[in-house]
């Protein structure tokens, strides 16, 4: 399973639910697999799955995305306990794991050891912690998150990447600024938060 097939298939379930992506190539290979204007591209490190709980507790009748890195996962690794506390029904987190930070010359990271993410979201209390790397499993297991109550916490296993064939994905005709305010416009249209002047 490589990292296009992931995000096709997060695509595919997600339809227009906002979603949060990590720093890395995988907001550029999601932008060009499915943009969705309810897209904030490119979080910084440790950030996705923070910033995707406030929006699951804060907007409990949308499914919200996580869409992180392995090694953005492990910068981020205490928010899985909030995440097990609070037990947001409407929230998925999907961490794509190549067990290497690519954007750095592909340096391993803890997951190529002995660091099992699924382990530690489920002793964080999350019990909808799984671990997939073909394409049929993910598709079901994304199914479920779409229409089940979660929270959901899938580590998709894909192949090991080589930076100079993933960085020749696109660059987006936007920076994480605007990409913000357009995320944030689009919540506003779909009428789910008051417009910024509102507040």
């Amino acid at each position: 399973m490589n990292r296009v097939e992931v995000l096709e298939i997060l695509a595919r379930h997600r339809g227009d639910s906002p979603a949060v992506t990590g720093p890395s190539f995988g907001g550029r290979v999601l932008y060009g697999v499915d943009h969705r204007p309810a897209t904030l591209y490119n979080m910084e490190l440790g950030y996705p799955t923070a910033v995707c709980l406030g929006l699951a507790l804060a907007l409990p009748g949308e499914r919200i995305y996580a869409v992180e890195g392995d090694g953005s996962m492990l910068a981020g690794l205490a928010t899985l306990t909030t995440v097990g506390r609070y037990q947001p029904e409407n929230l998925v987190i999907l961490v794509v794991d190549n067990r290497a930070y690519v954007t750095t010359g592909s340096i391993a990271s803890a997951t190529s050891g002995t660091t099992d993410l699924v382990a530690i979201a489920k002793g964080a209390g999350i019990a909808e912690a799984h671990r997939v790397s073909d394409p049929a499993a993910l598709d079901r297991l994304m199914a479920r998150a779409a229409s089940e109550k979660g929270p959901f916490f899938v580590v998709a296993s894909i192949e090991q990447e080589d930076m100079r064939a993933v960085g020749k994905s696109g660059a987006m005709p936007f920076d994480i600024v605007e990409s913000s305010i357009r995320f944030r416009r689009t919540l506003e249209d779909k009428g789910l938060v008051p417009p910024i002047w509102a507040v």
